[in-house]
Parts: structure tokens; sequence; C-alpha cells
């Protein structure tokens, strides 16, 4: 299916409530594309633990390169990219459709391609062990705040073994 360069033009209104998206009536009639964010994993780096500038820009046109092949053109690839993972992980997450993902995992350089996805945490008082709250309230001196509430950051792996004998993973509140 070819991908349309238009751009899709949309207002967001912001309530207390609710956050509504309205798109243009074109975009409703004429969009016959269904698209989702998918991240494409391409193993390690060739450029080593202490990348330069160029090594980082070489990567990411790699991104696109590869992203080319399958959607036409560096034009359409540079608009689905989303993120280009090109310093540490050798990868970039993308709005794809189901097809064009599945033509990215056959490539040869491709390790794995996945839906993006996102998980609930199953615990109910973490924020307060690790101090980043305190009976719902962020205090002043919060790593969140030292930490600009996470902006710019990317959590690869989250390991959610756990022991009941650990503070934090008592679950006494579970389910409130």
């Amino acid at each position: 299916m070819a991908r349309s360069n238009k751009v899709t033009s949309f207002v967001i209104i912001f309530n207390t409530a609710a956050i509504t998206v309205i798109l243009h009536p074109y975009d409703l009639i004429h969009s016959k594309a269904f698209f989702s964010s998918y991240i494409v994993y391409l193993g390690g780096h060739s450029h080593g633990p202490d990348p330069s500038p160029s090594d980082l820009v070489t990567a990411t046109n790699s991104h696109y390169d590869l992203l080319a092949s399958v959607l036409g053109s560096y034009e359409k690839a540079e608009e689905a990219i989303v993120y280009s993972y090109n310093k540490h992980i050798n990868g970039f997450a993308a709005m794809l459709e189901e097809e064009e993902a599945s033509e990215i995992a056959k490539k040869r350089n491709a390790v794995s391609v996945f839906l993006s996805e996102e998980h609930k945490l199953h615990t109910t008082r973490s924020w307060e062990f690790l101090g980043l709250e305190k009976d719902g309230i962020i205090p002043p001196d919060s790593a969140w705040k030292k930490a600009r509430f996470g902006e710019n950051t990317i959590i690869a792996n989250i390991d959610s073994g756990i022991l009941p004998i650990i503070k934090s993973a008592a679950g006494r509140l579970i389910g409130d």
C-alpha cells in the first residue's frame, strides 16, 4: 500500500476530563492504512562504546536507508521513524503498517522487529519505596524533579521477578 506524503491535519482540544483529537474529514475518509509503533533492533554498532558525532549520524542514516528500502524513499523513512537508537543499541522506532514491519524483519541485518507495547507495573507502592513520592505528593528533593520527570529516558528492561520478603514487593496494597 502506498504511503501518503500528505501531512495529517489535526487539532487537539485539552479538557480536564479528556483529550480529544479531531482529524480532518479528508484524512478519515482517505486513510486506508493502520500504523503502529514498531521497534526494529539491528544488533550492535560498529562504532564501539565511544562514538564520535559523525558515527551517530552514520548510524541514524543507516536506519533511514534500511527503512527507505522498504517504504520506497528516504523521505518516507524520515516521516516514519520516531526515534533512532544510535549510541548504545542499534535500532529505531517507527510508525509502520504490519506488512512493512514484516518486510523489515526479512532483512539480513534485522535482528528483531516487534510491536511497541505499554506495560503496567505490578506494584502499588514503588514510587514511595523509591522516594519519588510521599503520600501522593512529589517532595522538592525527589529524584523525579532532579531527573526532570524522566524526560529523554528509555527503560530497556524491567525485571518483574520479585520475592515477597522484599519490602517493596510485599503486595499488601495490591488490589486496593
